[in-house]
């Protein structure tokens, strides 16, 4: 690996500097970008059951992709806005959209292997069969190591549903641009908010693989664990050997779904979902507690899960579902006429409030975040944007989740929750989630809907 002289760092835009402002400050959202817009091909995902973090592999060229691929440093909403909408939005929580609904995949056994309500899967089986895309880069698990999540190109709506679900561990998606290079067609694309972003620089660039995916379906997204997680949760379970599983999902069965192992002895291991989010402050990944982009902005179509009491008490599974661009409004539109979807309208307001709690992570407590960080000296990312004003309130409740994320975070805090019985943990997780969301509703949501936010300078270094 090529050192760097501090004194260089921002001077010359190559992946040693690369590596120097964004890898080992911690700012790394580990998209895969950097690798997969690599033209020279010189640059790897290393440990991808680790940190999953970007390395060098051979000669670098200097030529300056990984940093414009990068979506650690430097994200300027305001741009990307113009870019992808042409316009800023009128809603800086929510995003720039055409159209909201709550729904569905209108197909059964679609929507009951979803994540929530199957409809990125039922968009991608739909672009693929009327011959719009040629393929869809989608995130599946890996064959010969089930427990490795796997991005490949489904060219089939079976394939495409082979890989339905969400996988909560790092995976470094846009590494899937090299195999794109040498691909002809046009493609669709599924991707977490970081990953989108650089795509969409990327295309801004005019990388040629990147400007081959055509549509971009986006899902909402909150945080990402390490793959500790799972391996946290197999020893609670009395299992210290990953190679001994066979299949293993984030969101089985009926919505929402439950996380499940099966193992070669053909034991099952199931904990619901709600209870094995008792993992997420142990084992989320530091840089999402940095990120602003919980609805995944820049996409054509962004989905997420339906969440208010009317739909979860119904179970079966719900999508809210928001259509971007016009292209991707029109293409919501199109198949719910044509019976594809079950799509109906929804209000704003209704959709923010499905996910206001996780909103205010992003929109504010990511922000205040980004405070601490500089008064410790570190770098931040730059967005381009900020919060005009957060309330005391909202401050003090920002220092007591930092104090709660620190203490998870601790070794001997993983060790004491890996230590007792899983199942008790969930429950007592799940119970203690609600009563913390009734404590600091009020707080959460206090000003969140008038929050307004002010276009600032970029002032990172482009020479």
């Amino acid at each position: 690996m090529e050192s760097v002289d501090p004194a260089e760092v921002g001077k010359k835009k190559n992946f040693a500097t690369l590596k120097a402002e964004i890898i080992d400050t911690g700012l790394c959202t580990r998209c895969g970008g950097c690798v997969g817009g690599c033209p020279d091909d010189a640059l790897e995902i290393g440990d991808v059951l680790g940190d999953s973090l970007p390395q060098q592999k051979g000669d670098c060229n200097d030529c300056g992709l990984c940093h414009t691929a990068c979506s650690g440093g430097e994200v300027i909403f305001p741009q990307l806005n113009e870019q992808v909408f042409g316009q800023q939005p009128k809603n800086m929580l929510l995003g720039q959209y055409e159209n909201i609904f709550v729904g569905h995949a209108s197909e059964g056994g679609v929507r009951s292997q979803g994540a929530s309500g199957g409809v990125v899967t039922a968009v991608l089986c739909h672009l693929l069969a009327t011959g719009e895309v040629d393929g869809a880069i989608v995130l599946g698990m890996d064959e010969a190591e089930p427990w490795k999540s796997e991005v490949r190109i489904a060219r089939t709506p079976a394939e495409v549903q082979a890989a339905a679900q969400s996988k909560y561990s790092l995976s470094p998606v846009n590494t899937i641009f090299r195999e794109l290079d040498d691909l002809p067609g046009r493609f669709a694309y599924v991707g977490l908010p970081c990953q989108v972003h650089s795509l969409r620089k990327l295309q801004a660039a005019g990388h040629p693989a990147a400007c081959k995916i055509t549509h971009v379906i986006g899902s909402y997204c909150g945080t990402i664990l390490q793959f500790d997680a799972v391996r946290s949760f197999l020893r609670n379970n009395g299992v210290r050997d990953i190679e001994q599983i066979t299949d293993l999902q984030y969101r089985a069965g009926e919505w929402p779904g439950q996380m499940q192992v099966t193992l070669k002895s053909g034991e099952v291991i199931a904990l619901k979902k709600f209870y094995a989010n008792y993992l997420i402050p142990f084992f989320m990944v530091d840089r999402c507690k940095l990120c602003t982009d919980l609805a995944n902005e820049f996409a054509d179509i962004a989905c997420g899960d339906a969440w208010a009491p009317v739909y979860e008490e119904r179970g079966l599974g719900w999508s809210l579902v928001m259509g971007r661009t016009k292209k991707g409004a029109a293409l919501l539109e199109s198949m719910a006429a044509q019976g594809k979807l079950s799509l109906n309208p929804l209000e704003e307001e209704s959709a923010g409030s499905m996910h206001s709690h996780m909103l205010d992570f992003k929109k504010r407590g990511a922000f205040l975040r980004m405070e601490r960080r500089q008064k410790r000296g570190l770098p931040v990312p730059e967005y381009g944007f900020k919060p005009n004003d957060i309330p005391r309130e909202r401050r003090i409740f920002e220092a007591v989740l930092g104090s709660i994320f620190w203490l998870c975070s601790l070794g001997v805090s993983r060790w004491l929750v890996e230590h007792f019985p899983v199942k008790i943990t969930g429950q007592l997780f799940e119970q203690a989630r609600l009563a913390w969301k009734r404590l600091t509703r009020t707080t959460k949501r206090k000003g969140l809907g008038h929050t307004s936010f002010t276009v600032v300078d970029n002032k990172r270094d482009k020479s």
